[in-house]
């Protein structure tokens, strides 16, 4: 199934022995069939929280309030076997770690057929024969040899080829990167979003693409949502969000980011202060304590949703359509 996804007023709790952790309020975020978007924001800003309840991953410590629709379907409403039965034949993920994505005593060859357990309509030649196929796809050529390799045989590159391929595999409507380059050295890092460039026009399904990394964002994405605190704080296509951003927090992460250095700096920006604590929130907006352009209403009152154009909004006081 290809269908939309939509998160309405979305907001998860923890619940702690030192008190309720607040990770998501009121996230609203829409994608369509055949867009890649971009999840972004420094770490601890609730982007993989926001992935594991869009999985049904979440654990059980966890409250859910507001809606995931999936299609038809409230994910949010589900019960654990229809979860189960949705994870994999429809949302797959991609996590960040390749090192621990597979079983270190089976060979890739048998975990990757174990991936298509729902194909009850081929036989196990069909699934090696379309192993053989998608690991030719992400770049993985000798595929018997490879199906016969164990995972530590695999340097930490090709273990994340093998896991898109095993994502790719299930047929998902919607696929979830989370953090996919982070555990990957600078030139793995360019191969995997080439890969997932050249991938983005053969799936028609919806791409959800989560790093700290601005250059894989924009690399990659086509619409983009800026987190900070458990909150979107601004959301807009790709060129708006990189070259008209209006929050103060994402012109804060571009001003930091290095790529955008061509000289050499003795100390490199950064943002002060840190995020606040997610059992004791500000009571006005989440970002005042660090904002340079704070004001009057913003330590007291929570800011307005501005919508600036059909695609861009940002949540801030200081902001004007």
């Amino acid at each position: 199934m290809t269908a939309s996804l939509t998160v309405e007023n979305l907001s998860v709790r923890y619940r702690t022995p030192h008190g309720s952790v607040h990770a998501l309020r009121h996230v609203n975020m829409e994608a369509r069939p055949g867009e890649v978007i971009g999840i972004v924001g420094e770490s601890g800003c609730g982007k993989s929280t926001l992935v594991t309840a869009l999985a049904n991953l979440l654990p059980a410590n966890a409250s859910v309030d507001g809606s995931i629709r999936y299609g038809a379907l409230d994910l949010t409403g589900l019960d654990e076997r229809h979860r189960r039965a949705l994870r994999g034949d429809e949302i797959a993920l991609v996590g960040q770690d390749p090192m621990t994505a597979f079983n270190p005593v089976l060979t890739i060859g048998d975990q990757l057929i174990d991936f298509q357990h729902h194909r009850k309509d081929i036989g196990r030649a069909d699934k090696k024969n379309r192993i053989a196929d998608m690991l030719a796809k992400v770049g993985i050529s000798d595929a018997d040899r490879r199906m016969a390799n164990y995972p530590h045989e695999l340097s930490g590159g090709m273990r994340q080829r093998v896991a898109i391929a095993a994502a790719l595999l299930t047929d998902p409507g919607l696929l979830i990167a989370d953090e996919p380059t982070t555990a990957l050295d600078v030139t793995m890092e360019a191969q995997i979003i080439h890969l997932l460039r050249e991938l983005r026009r053969e799936y028609n399904g919806v791409i959800i693409v989560v790093s700290h990394h601005l250059g894989v964002i924009a690399e990659l994405c086509d619409r983009v949502y800026v987190m900070y605190a458990g909150e979107v704080v601004e959301s807009g296509d790709v060129d708006a969000i990189f070259h008209d951003a209006r929050h103060p927090y994402t012109r804060a992460l571009l001003a930091c980011d290095p790529a955008r250095f061509h000289e050499r700096l003795e100390r490199l920006p950064t943002i002060p202060g840190s995020l606040p604590s997610l059992t004791q929130l500000p009571v006005g907006c989440v970002y005042a304590p660090r904002c340079a352009d704070c004001f009057e209403p913003c330590p007291v009152h929570p800011p307005p949703v501005v919508r600036l154009s059909a695609d861009h909004a940002v949540s801030c006081h200081g902001a004007r359509a």
